[in-house]
């Protein structure tokens, strides 16, 4: 088996699309996942083709220890927001600005996957593009693959990262 990628926070699109296409406990066999608290308190449920609800339940994944659920300091989010502008700020859902501004105090080298532009563009606008990764990405990284929509996408990662790049560029 491929060796686990390491460090990966989720967004809560991201938990949910992993579940609602039964990739969920295969991502936990080949990655180490780290979610927000706020992510793992939204993400508990998808609709299936036919309107119907499909629950499922992060907490038992967090009392196994196979998911690691963290929790963010007011002086995190901070550091993370301070370079930005309204129309950044704006944009944040609780759940990813949790999750970046772990990304961003943290000294470890964690990846964030998103199916958000606004994460992506974050992460260009600070210069840590390398840190980014669709969900398509996902699969090449760790030995399955799965073919995915453009929001999942490596192409739609790289636009935004790019776009985020040029925002940095003209606020400095």
């Amino acid at each position: 088996m491929a060796k686990k990628f390491r460090l990966l926070l989720l967004d809560a699109g991201i938990v949910i699309k992993l579940f609602e296409m039964g990739l969920w406990d295969r991502l936990l066999e080949r990655c180490e996942v780290h979610l927000s608290r706020t992510i793992a308190a939204e993400a508990h449920f998808w609709v299936d083709d036919e309107g119907q609800r499909r629950d499922f339940d992060l907490a038992s994944y967090e009392a196994s220890g196979a998911i690691t659920v963290f929790d963010v300091t007011l002086a995190q989010d901070a550091e993370l927001t301070k370079p930005f502008g309204l129309d950044y700020l704006e944009r944040f859902d609780a759940g990813e600005r949790e999750a970046l501004a772990h990304l961003v105090t943290s000294p470890l080298p964690y990846a964030i996957c998103s199916a958000d532009s606004i994460v992506f563009k974050v992460l260009g606008f600070l210069h840590r593009a390398e840190q980014g990764v669709s969900l398509e990405e996902i699969p090449q990284r760790t030995g399955f693959r799965r073919q995915m929509p453009w929001q999942f996408s490596k192409a739609f990662r790289e636009k935004y990262t790019r776009e985020g790049f040029c925002d940095g560029l003209g606020a400095t």
